[in-house]
């Protein structure tokens, strides 16, 4: 996967912190008491960042066809329903200390951001992406074999109900090392 699209998949992961921060920086600029130049930035940086990503994210997940995957036989698929939740009490949830209409906390948190970002894209790290969720994607703890008979475990994002299709084959084109994408349907 490219650089862009790992940058675009951890910006879009945050996506309800930047609804919150969206909210807070409108209350703020409807409220007529101070400069409201930070709130302006605020929203124009989250939506141009919102607007690039979900462009790539998608022009990339479709980008991905059967030819680049792995065919493996689907021998167990659990679905990940708790995964979302951490994350967000991990992630998230931690990021709501900052005020967002102040400059000098939109710069703490800056510093936080890009240097948790930096860190997740080095080590090709994803975790779940609520955006994806939203879309239809789920989360599968899988258990997959190939035609050597070589049996791995892989979270899998897929469309469709991978529990479902137990015994059958699936294409899966790997995300990092940790997570493949289900390109099994057209």
């Amino acid at each position: 996967m490219s650089r862009l699209f790992s940058v675009s998949l951890y910006f879009v992961s945050f996506i309800p912190l930047w609804i919150s921060v969206l909210f807070l920086d409108i209350l703020s600029i409807l409220d007529n008491t101070t400069s409201k130049m930070t709130e302006y930035i605020s929203i124009s940086c989250i939506l141009v960042g919102m607007c690039i990503s979900l462009v790539v994210i998608y022009y990339e997940i479709h980008r991905q066809g059967k030819e680049g995957s792995k065919i493996y036989t689907l021998k167990i698929a659990k679905e990940e329903k708790a995964i979302t939740a951490e994350y967000l009490l991990s992630y998230i949830l931690p990021l709501f200390a900052f005020n967002f209409t102040l400059w000098y906390q939109v710069v703490l948190f800056l510093v936080f951001f890009i240097t948790l970002g930096y860190l997740c894209i080095k080590h090709n790290y994803y975790s779940i992406n609520i955006a994806l969720e939203i879309v239809g994607y789920r989360i599968y703890q899988c258990v997959l074999s190939n035609d050597d008979n070589v049996v791995i475990e892989q979270l899998v994002m897929s469309k469709q109900r991978l529990n479902a299709l137990i015994g059958m084959e699936v294409h899966i084109s790997a995300l990092n090392n940790d997570y493949g994408l289900d390109v099994s349907k057209g």
